[in-house]
């Protein structure tokens, strides 16, 4: 079986009715001169607020910065956060940057997520708070359990949900599970602003320095004499971490159809469910009580398989059947260069700290997965993997 429209392995989508729309605030805004901080950056803070169901929205100009401007908010620095080896190193550099410790922790080998034990298993009395990854736009099931356990010990429970939008557990909301939350609107997200990033929190003092970190840690000082400038004051050290205008005229589109995106995503995930062979394959099972966003779909290979064997296995794929895959994320932050200082407990005894991750980050990959993906081009998808699986004599478990 052929398909004849092209396959992606991510892909944004604006429908046309959003493009005239973005063109045509586009050029209000090179008609006003008004680029930065204006009405559009603050109807689209509103907007992803009340999505949420957070007091606070504030947005940036990247996921990275929403990560660094929420840790560095807290006004804490020297202590440990917790964090998985399993996402994109901006997870782990915005502690970093933020004056603080990553503790990078192994996950879980089902929902590659932290799970309330690993969390126990590594806190200590330096520890500040605990950064869960939403990885793919999965919650953590346990996160009731993980949030009481954070309460009664004093720590700082962070999201970083840059897959997450759209997703919920319950009737909780991501961005909405603890202390502050962080989300990327990068090209390949659930929805987009281009390049961009928002802060969600119910906590008043922590959006209030989200604003002032985000503009160079200064405040305007008040006018003497009405019309003149009288300048800044700078309260802290910081950067430019403002989203422009035009980005966010592009995310108040997009997320009036978050729920219409994460809908589609769900109707591919539901074909690749049904189609895939899961008693080979590994492939996700999502609980009743949560909604997933999808931002890729991650399966694995049987256990055994190695990186070369694997790399065939991908390479076939794209040749034979023109599919692209991706990994999410791999090599996994333990393993890169930069977070090295940071792996004392790397090996205990002889012990790999990251038996999960070093096992799993070598045999799984992402399948396509994009809104504008029909479901005849999913089915093709799965029903390629299910022959290669076959001409590969991969036995069922």
């Amino acid at each position: 079986m052929a398909i004849e429209k092209k396959l992606y392995r991510a892909k944004p989508f604006f429908p046309e009715d959003d493009k005239v729309e973005i063109l045509e605030a586009w050029k209000g805004i090179l008609d006003s001169g008004m680029f930065i901080q204006g009405k559009y950056v603050e109807e689209f803070e509103k907007l992803f607020a009340e999505y949420c169901g957070t007091k606070h929205a504030i947005a940036t100009n990247s996921g990275a910065t929403s990560l660094e401007v929420m840790l560095r908010a807290t006004g804490y620095t020297n202590r440990k956060i917790l964090v998985p080896t399993q996402t994109f190193v901006a997870s782990v550099s915005a502690i970093v940057r933020s004056d603080n410790t990553p503790v990078i922790v192994d996950v879980d080998p089902i929902t590659h997520l932290l799970t309330l034990d690993l969390i126990k298993d590594n806190v200590d009395n330096d520890t500040l708070g605990v950064m869960l990854v939403h990885m793919a736009g999965m919650l953590p099931p346990d996160y009731k359990e993980i949030k009481e356990y954070c309460d009664e010990n004093n720590l700082l429970l962070f999201e970083d949900a840059s897959h997450a939008i759209g997703a919920h557990i319950d009737s909780t909301r991501a961005g909405n599970l603890g202390t502050a939350a962080a989300f990327s609107l990068f090209a390949t997200k659930i929805i987009t602003s281009g390049e961009g990033g928002i802060i969600t929190t119910n906590d008043d003092e922590i959006a209030k320095q989200c604003r002032i970190l985000r503009n160079h840690g200064s405040i305007r000082r008040p006018a003497i004499e009405p019309g003149l400038d009288y300048g800044v004051n700078c309260t802290i050290a910081s950067s430019n971490y403002r989203m422009t205008e035009t980005a966010a005229v592009v995310g108040i589109t997009q997320i009036k159809r978050v729920d219409e995106f994460v809908d589609k995503r769900n109707k591919i995930a539901d074909t690749y469910k049904r189609i895939l062979n899961d008693n080979i394959l590994e492939v996700p099972d999502i609980p009743d009580n949560m909604r997933m966003t999808w931002w890729q779909y991650l399966v694995a290979l049987p256990k055994g398989t190695t990186g070369s064997m694997r790399t065939e296995f991908l390479k076939r794929l794209l040749d034979e059947y023109d599919i692209p895959t991706a990994n999410a994320y791999w090599p996994a932050c333990h393993d890169q260069p930069a977070f090295s200082s940071y792996l004392q407990l790397r090996h205990v005894l002889g012990k790999n700290m990251y038996p999960v991750a070093d096992d799993l980050l070598y045999r799984h990959f992402s399948l396509p997965m994009y809104v504008e993906m029909d479901i005849e081009q999913a089915e093709y998808v799965a029903n390629s993997v299910n022959t290669l699986l076959d001409d590969f004599k991969y036995t069922s478990a």
